[in-house]
Parts: C-alpha cells; structure tokens; sequence
C-alpha cells in the first residue's frame, strides 16, 4: 500500500519475530514449521521493553508452510453511530461533510483471501451501541468522530479512513442530525492520494415519518479515475435502499 508502513506483507522464517507498534497496541509475531503466533501488547508505554519470548502466550494459528503474512486495513464489521447536535441542514438544502472512521487491522496468511484470515485486531477502541428503538433497532459500534466540511483539512492517518457523507433534506422542516447510522459493512475502502476513503454515502431525508434513501457509490474527486480498493465490502447488498438511517430522541418530558 505504498506509504501506509503499518500494512504490509511480513516475511518470516521458522523461529523469527517481530514487533510491529500500532499506536494503541504493539502486534508480536513469531513463526512456527507452519503456523504463526499472534498477540497483541495493549498499554505499552513509549519506550518500554517488550519481551518477545511472551509472544508465544497469544494466539497459534496453524495455516500452512508459507512464511507470509498479509497486513491489510478493514472496516468495522457493525455499522457506525454518529451522533450530532451542531449539523442542522435547511430545507431543500443538501450537506457533504466528512467524519474519521477507525479502522481494523486484518491478518492473512500467505494471500488475501478469505479463507485465508486469520485474525482481527481494532486499531482504536470503539465501543458498542444502539441505534433506534428499543424493540426494533440494531446493534452498532459508536462513532467518536468530529465533523469535517473539508477534506483538505483532515491530516492523513492509516488508523482511520475518511468517510464522505452527502445528505439532501428534501423535507419542508429543518434537519437537525441527532443519530446517523452509517453503515460501514456495506462500504467500499478505497486508496487515493494520501487517505484511506470509505465509498460516498449518499442520504434523501423525507422527514421524521417516511424511510429515508441511500446509497454508496464513487466518485472521481474523492476515490481517483481508477479506483484503488483496499478492501470490499463485508455485506454488500443493493446500490439503492430504503433503509431508517436517522434516529430522533424523543423528548420525554412533556410541558403542563
């Protein structure tokens, strides 16, 4: 992945190690005749010693007698929350704005191929949540994620891909976001430039009682001429649907 130092193919051979610092955590790796040892080294401080004979503690996968691993980005496997009080888009009005999604970290061995995976490692906590009602809403990871009008604003970072997010409020009210689902395992990751990018996602808001629209798609500005894709989407599904993609909190309380 060219400048993206963290991914990567990793060669090696019977007995060697390596340590790889991936920021939140640092990934042992130790080969064996024909598997590998995995373990991940949470709460490492900057400078502290890192005991390679304790790979060993982690995970053994046995996959064969290639001395290759694959280290390649991904995206969550549940869709995102991004939750908002300070978007409020007009009537008739439509809104680009971009938010940082935190990305996985895919092990393969020899190839790129499913059935080839062997672990996954989150590259920055998340954690889980809700989206909708209580009886019928779904679960999700929460986005911790400010917002972006421009994208030239958003410094390169391989832990994190820049999602695009287009919505048109075809409503004749104001539409304050509250709770936007963004739905990750059905996006594309694409390489350009300098950032990782999710696939554009593309919102028509009808107003609180109708199903809003959406759509993935690419385009030449944000994902080049030829795409450049990292990774497919885990649950492709249509390019068009009528899905519940905002969630209002109802105001419990009621005036006197």
């Amino acid at each position: 992945m060219g400048k993206l130092s963290i991914y990567g193919k990793k060669q090696l051979n019977p007995g060697e190690s390596a340590l790889i610092d991936y920021s939140s955590f640092t990934l042992g790796i130790k080969r064996n005749e024909e598997g590998w040892y995995l373990k991940s080294f949470d709460g490492v401080n900057a400078g502290q010693e890192i005991n390679i004979d304790e790979i060993v503690n982690g995970t053994y996968y046995h996959s064969g007698k290639s001395n290759k691993l694959i280290l390649t980005p991904a995206l969550p496997v549940k869709p995102m929350v991004f939750k908002s009080s300070r978007i409020i888009i007009s009537p008739r009005q439509r809104l680009t704005f971009f938010v940082k999604i935190p990305l996985v970290l895919q092990v393969y061995a020899s190839k790129k191929q499913d059935e080839n995976l062997l672990t996954e490692f989150p590259l920055h906590q998340i954690s889980n949540t809700w989206f909708g009602e209580t009886v019928n809403g779904e679960p999700a990871f929460a986005l911790e994620s400010d917002h972006y009008l421009d994208l030239k604003t958003i410094e390169a970072d391989e832990r994190f891909a820049i999602c695009p997010i287009s919505i048109f409020n075809n409503d004749n009210a104001a539409l304050e976001i509250e709770r936007l689902i963004i739905r990750v395992d059905q996006m594309h990751l694409v390489k350009f430039n300098d950032h990782l990018i999710t696939s554009q996602v593309k919102l028509e808001y009808r107003g609180k009682d109708y199903l809003s629209s959406v759509s993935y798609g690419f385009s030449k500005i944000l994902h080049g001429e030829n795409q450049e894709i990292v990774a497919k989407p885990r649950n492709p599904e249509g390019k068009s649907m009528l899905k519940i993609n905002f969630h209002f909190i109802k105001n419990i309380y009621r005036s006197e």
